[in-house]
């Protein structure tokens, strides 16, 4: 073989090696994911926590939590009693205070509610504290789930960017090997065009790539209560989501059945009907609204009572001039006389609102269900592209590679073979990355729905 034949063959096998080497297939899955550590020590753990203790989301959901405890003790005290000072019977002709019925009074009075309807009052007040709360947890949860959702976005960019750089080095070497072969009369200079045009291709997808990367980096931030640009050491999929998106070995990867369409056996997600239950029962979305259907139903109730009168008891002291001062007691009450075009409307319109209450409720647990069987769905999706991908793409678009390559140095194949095997082998390696970003990015929205962890 001429001399420089054999230094450019070289030189690409170098580089072809040092793609190839890091192509993530079985046991390299773990490229961009963390080191086996506890759940607590994962730095997007950290980030959520971080999150929740600086949103303001959150402090504003806090203070309505408190603004909805401090509405408890009002909602069923007593109204303020009314004290009352003047004169009475004065006369008209002879104004003064001679007259023997002529007198001056101080008094008080309160408002007593029918028994029953300030415990009605308290309770939906007291619901209504645990509609906030749950909605507290909820706002929480939500935010954990963007955190995370902002993160693996992030660790998708950095791991793009490094599938870039390891096939820019291939193609740089390609275009050393063309120029070369060019400079010794012995390739063409089409050849060396094609070879720096895929290079500037690669250029410009950094570019992309690179600007994605900071967008993710300011919503991340964003969630985090702090400036866009701050950045974040390496992000990664932890150990434990990755080994549960894909098997560490390719061997280990089965399918349900030989069926195109079927999914990966032995899915560590528990079934649909399992979430969809777990969700029903975890979700803080509808702890909140059942508190809320709760007050409906107690504010209703205190419709009910509406027509049922209060009293007002009032004491009075009289005192006259010259003559023996007075006292007086008095109760009144109310008559319903509009009770059919007021308390009556009044009732409607509670039941009718607890009624809208209820509808929205049946519709919200069938949103859930159906958010969950969606996140589970994109899940398993994820898991077989994943499997497809180590057990069958990427192993043939590496093969690909190398025998474009060892047939381009041959004289067998031209360089277009090259960069096309080379391009797809990228692509194949981005749809790794996706996919187990999907993945991650899934799990955290299933977490979400479901209000709870989701892996054993």
């Amino acid at each position: 073989m001429p001399r420089q034949s054999t230094f450019t063959l070289a030189l690409t096998a170098a580089a072809l090696g040092l793609v190839a080497s890091t192509i993530p297939v079985g046991a390299q899955v773990l490229d961009r994911a963390g080191p086996a550590l506890p759940a607590s020590a994962f730095a997007v753990d950290s980030l959520v926590a971080l999150a929740i203790e600086r949103s303001p989301t959150v402090r504003e959901a806090v203070q309505r939590v408190e603004a909805a405890r401090a509405r408890v003790g009002p909602s069923g005290a007593l109204p303020d009693p009314m004290l009352g000072v003047g004169i009475r019977n004065v006369p008209i002709r002879d104004p003064g205070l001679g007259d023997f019925m002529t007198m001056t009074t101080v008094g008080i009075g309160q408002r007593l509610p029918f028994p029953g309807k300030r415990p009605l009052a308290t309770r939906a007040a007291e619901l209504e504290v645990e509609a906030a709360d749950a909605q507290l947890q909820a706002t929480r949860v939500d935010l954990a789930a963007a955190v995370r959702r902002a993160y693996y976005d992030l660790a998708f960019f950095d791991g793009s960017l490094d599938v870039v750089e390891r096939n820019q080095t291939l193609v740089l070497t390609l275009v050393q090997v063309t120029e070369s072969r060019y400079a010794a009369a012995s390739g063409a200079q089409g050849d060396v065009l094609e070879a720096r045009l895929d290079a500037a291709g690669l250029t410009e997808e950094v570019i992309v790539l690179a600007e994605a990367r900071r967008a993710a980096l300011a919503e991340l931030n964003a969630l985090l209560d702090r400036p866009s640009d701050t950045p974040v050491e390496e992000p990664y999929v932890p150990e434990p989501i990755a080994r549960a998106a894909v098997a560490v070995s390719p061997e280990r990867i089965r399918f349900t059945s030989a069926t195109v369409g079927a999914r990966v056996a032995d899915s560590p997600v528990p079934p649909l009907e399992d979430l969809q239950a777990r969700a029903i029962a975890n979700s803080p979305v509808l702890r909140a609204h059942e508190a809320e259907v709760a007050a409906q139903a107690a504010r209703m109730d205190l419709a009910r009572k509406a027509h049922l009168p209060d009293f007002d008891l009032s004491v009075e002291y009289a005192q006259r001039v010259d003559n023996a001062d007075m006292m007086s007691l008095m109760v009144s009450v109310p008559i319903p006389v509009h009770r059919a075009a007021r308390q009556h409307q009044e009732v409607a319109e509670a039941r009718a609102d607890l009624a809208a209450l209820e509808a929205g409720h049946h519709a919200m647990i069938n949103e859930l269900n159906a958010e969950v069987a969606a996140r589970h769905t994109e899940i398993e999706r994820a898991r077989s592209q994943l499997a497809l991908l180590v057990t069958s793409i990427v192993p043939q678009g590496r093969a690909a590679l190398e025998s474009a390559t060892v047939a381009f140095h041959t004289g067998t194949a031209d360089l277009m073979a090259v960069l096309e095997s080379q391009a797809a082998l990228y692509d194949y390696e981005v749809a790794y990355l996706s996919a187990l970003s999907d993945f991650a990015k899934g799990l955290a929205d299933l977490e979400r729905a479901v209000g709870a962890e989701v892996l054993p």
